[in-house]
């Protein structure tokens, strides 16, 4: 395995152990490439690390065979509940559902390896979609390089980092924090304790519910982005690439910034 690739590894585990974030991951990797992307394209396709990363989820998968060789490659398994769940992924998309139920049911396709804590599930993927139904109510946090991922019907704290691929999420409540590079992001909210989302590249939109009570707070890259609000606003503040203001009572704090995109806040 030459240097570079050795690196390229090193980055990935920062990224999956969480001692670095999605942004500075890519960097790095643009950097071992000698910044061609940036040359080639400037911003905002800059971000566009597909030359960097396309064949690292191969390259990642061979690096830790070894680790995953006693796993099924396809199976469903069940769960007791957990506080917690943590899943960390290199390849393939999740869809993750939120129910009345005692249990975690894990229904994967691909390479993965689950380790059960006392109050806390932790999967590792390298390759493979997967679906999962939970307690409404469980904390969520979720590492990955590339995959969509769809969230319906959680009320717990979510914590999501993505390098590539789209997030979508329908009859959503309680707390989000959310750090991506490459990918939209479509969110549906009926209550918001606090919202916080970081977009490289990409659009976002936030659907709130009509009777919601919140702040919200949102910048764009300068020249780069539109932001659109169908909510009427008390104590509005607009300028170039940042609207601050109040939904009705106020309430939670939702904070979007966008380098490369445009944001919108709809009425659901």
């Amino acid at each position: 395995m030459n240097e570079n690739l050795n690196e390229r590894l090193r980055i990935l585990k920062l990224l999956e152990e969480g001692k670095i974030n999605a942004g500075e991951a890519v960097r790095l990797l643009d950097a071992l490439n000698g910044g061609e992307s940036r040359k080639r394209h400037g911003p905002p396709h800059g971000f566009s690390f597909w030359h960097t990363m396309e064949n690292i989820p191969d390259m990642v998968s061979s690096a830790m065979q070894d680790a995953f060789k006693h796993v099924s490659v396809a199976e469903k398994t069940e769960y007791g509940k957990k506080s917690k769940m943590i899943l960390r992924g290199v390849s393939g998309d999740i869809e993750i559902h939120g129910a009345d139920t005692d249990v975690i049911v894990i229904d994967k396709e691909g390479l993965a390896k689950v380790m059960e804590n006392e109050d806390s599930l932790e999967v590792k993927t390298i390759s493979g979609d997967m679906r999962i139904t939970m307690p409404r109510s469980t904390q969520l946090e979720l590492r990955g390089v590339s995959g969509d991922i769809q969230l319906n019907g959680l009320s717990g704290i979510l914590e999501i980092a993505s390098v590539d691929g789209d997030i979508n999420g329908r009859d959503l409540s309680g707390s989000l924090k959310v750090n991506i590079v490459s990918g939209d992001i479509d969110l549906h909210y009926r209550k918001a304790d606090h919202i916080e989302i970081h977009e490289k590249t990409g659009d976002v939109v936030l659907r709130l519910a009509k009777d919601i009570a919140a702040e919200i707070e949102i910048r764009t890259g300068e020249d780069e982005g539109d932001i659109e609000c169908e909510f009427d606003l008390r104590d509005k503040i607009e300028k170039d690439n940042y609207l601050k203001g109040t939904i009705n009572k106020g309430g939670g704090k939702s904070q979007i910034n966008n380098d490369y995109g445009d944001v919108s806040i709809q009425k659901k």
